[in-house]
């Protein structure tokens, strides 16, 4: 463990494992008013992300960073027990085939929308939207490190595994709110320091000074801009939408393949990564909640599978845990550096047809090892299982 001390905070990585440029990121936030009774607490999977860090957990108070949690609001992962009713061996072509069919991927959209999207309460977001577009993707995979598997147990038991997020509409939403951010952190600034030079009968600098408080408005600051008052309260109501509209676009893309396969359910849990827990102002990007008995799934990569995990509900850790392994590799970095014949031979005993030149930033070389992550939990989270991939879909 690593403690970062900051302006405004300290925070605690729960890993020895961490870059530079990640403990840069978290002594930039921690030097932001945002930091103030934070109590941040930064994941063992974590790493450097768009301006802020992967694996960030804080609790929120009068403010919040719509950043921090980023575009893909919502984002988790359903795990989903299944029986396969049919007697002969598990018909990969057949599913390959089904998700190829029924469920869009990358940037595609559903022709008609899925019957879920009618728990969706469109009319009450309060961001600008496409809402026909938000109808039409409830229902569809998205790109990225997004997958669908079907994994087994020790026992044989299978697991049906759809990692999806908000889509575009969560993206519209904190895009919407994080240029509010911007805005209004610099207006506020800027009438604080007018009537500072007013008192002191320097009018005559107003004009210069704001000049170099826009230059000094960097990238820095635009990233950890936060909202508050009704800004933040908005926020916060479309944050809930978007999150509810996450889960439920997983559950549909479950329907459908459920359906589709001719299996049946007989137990099911949802894990969200990214996202406020709203009801202990908890947020958490690239981090999921270990309340104490709750039972959650952590991916560690396509060939390795994931961890079925129990939480302790530890204080310490904001009553969270790692959402995945974390990358030590950059997208661009393993474009560069993943031979596409090594990861064809690592992946040789999970069926996939998403094991192509445009995946190679998603192989298994880019994650830290499970055995890290596995180790650096032991305070959090009870490992029950790991649950290894059959089956692995990714959008190319």
């Amino acid at each position: 463990m690593k403690t970062i001390r900051g302006k405004y905070g300290e925070a605690k990585i729960f890993t020895h494992n961490v870059d530079d440029m990640t403990i840069e990121q978290v002594t930039g936030m921690l030097n932001e008013n945002i930091a103030v009774d934070g109590n941040v607490r930064i994941m063992p999977d974590c790493h450097a992300g768009k301006g802020s860090v992967i694996g960030t957990t804080m609790r929120i108070h009068d403010k919040v960073v719509p950043n921090l949690v980023g575009v893909d609001i919502g984002c988790g992962m359903l795990c989903t027990q299944i029986i396969r009713n049919e007697t002969a061996g598990i018909d990969y072509d057949k599913l390959d085939a089904t998700i190829q069919e029924l469920v869009p991927s990358g940037m595609s959209v559903r022709n008609q929308p899925h019957r879920l999207s009618e728990q969706i309460p469109f009319d009450q977001v309060l961001a600008p939207f496409n809402e026909t577009r938000a109808r039409l993707s409830i229902g569809t995979l998205g790109g990225g490190n997004h997958f669908i598997e079907l994994n087994a147990d020790e026992e044989d038991n299978l697991y049906l595994v759809i990692h999806s997020g908000s889509r575009n509409l969560g993206k519209t939403i904190a895009e919407h709110y994080q240029k509010l951010a911007e805005s209004s952190q610099f207006t506020v600034d800027t009438e604080t320091i007018v009537a500072s030079l007013k008192d002191q009968g320097r009018e005559q600098d107003i004009q210069t000074t704001l000049v170099e408080l826009k230059s000094q408005f960097n990238e820095t600051n635009k990233d950890l801009a936060y909202v508050s008052g009704s800004d933040m309260d908005n926020y916060l109501h479309d944050l809930k939408i978007a999150q509810k509209y996450a889960a439920l676009n997983r559950q549909a893309m479950t329907d459908v393949i459920v359906e589709a396969m001719g299996w049946s359910v007989t137990e099911q849990f949802d894990t969200i990564h990214n996202y406020i827990d709203l009801e202990q102002m908890i947020l958490r990007k690239g981090a999921i909640s270990a309340q104490a008995g709750e039972v959650a799934i952590i991916p560690m990569n396509m060939r390795d599978g994931s961890l079925i995990v129990r939480g302790k509900g530890n204080p310490d850790w904001n009553y969270s845990a790692p959402h995945g392994a974390g990358r030590i590799m950059s997208r661009s970095k393993a474009f560069k550096s993943v031979d596409l014949k090594e990861f064809e031979e690592t992946m040789q005993d999970v069926w996939s047809s998403s094991v192509v030149e445009s995946t190679r930033d998603e192989s298994p070389f880019v994650y830290k090892p499970m055995e890290e992550i596995i180790r650096n939990t032991e305070d959090t989270v009870e490992l029950l299982q790991v649950i290894k991939p059959l089956y692995n879909f990714k959008a190319k």
